[in-house]
């Protein structure tokens, strides 16, 4: 049965909501608007990580089938993508450009990651995890 179970994690101060299906987790990182708060995400994304994968398992009674670096270089990806729409919508004051900016940053703010039958992306993140972030495996 593929229930969907959700679970909030604090860091800095702010929740992030993940939504947990099988082979799939949804990260919600829409609350960190601020550099500093973004920045303690980069710090603290490991251990978000083995966070979810240990509810994962509790939850489901087997492992998520992401690796760490992949995971982690996910995370770091989207982040990126997110803080570049933020100062976008900030500091640019074209309509269009705005309306992108929005729209980015609300796609890169919620991060899907899914086992690779689920996920058409993983391989491309578990090429830049293990270029980037094999440690954390």
């Amino acid at each position: 049965m593929d229930t969907l179970i959700t679970n909030t994690y604090l860091i800095c101060q702010k929740s992030i909501k993940v939504n947990f299906r099988l082979t799939l987790v949804s990260i919600d990182l829409t609350a960190y608007t601020s550099n500093k708060g973004i920045k303690e995400i980069y710090k603290n994304c490991s251990h978000l990580v083995n966070l979810i994968k240990t509810d994962y398992q509790k939850y489901y009674q087997q492992a998520l089938a992401i690796n760490n670096a992949s995971f982690v270089a996910e995370i770091w990806g989207h982040l990126v993508a997110y803080r570049i729409a933020l100062w976008t919508k900030r500091n640019v004051k074209f309509s269009f450009i705005e309306r992108m900016a929005n729209f980015v940053a609300f796609r890169s703010g919620i991060i899907d990651c899914g086992e690779a039958k689920t996920d058409t992306n993983r391989w491309f993140w578990n090429i830049i995890g293990g270029l980037f972030f094999r440690k954390n495996s």
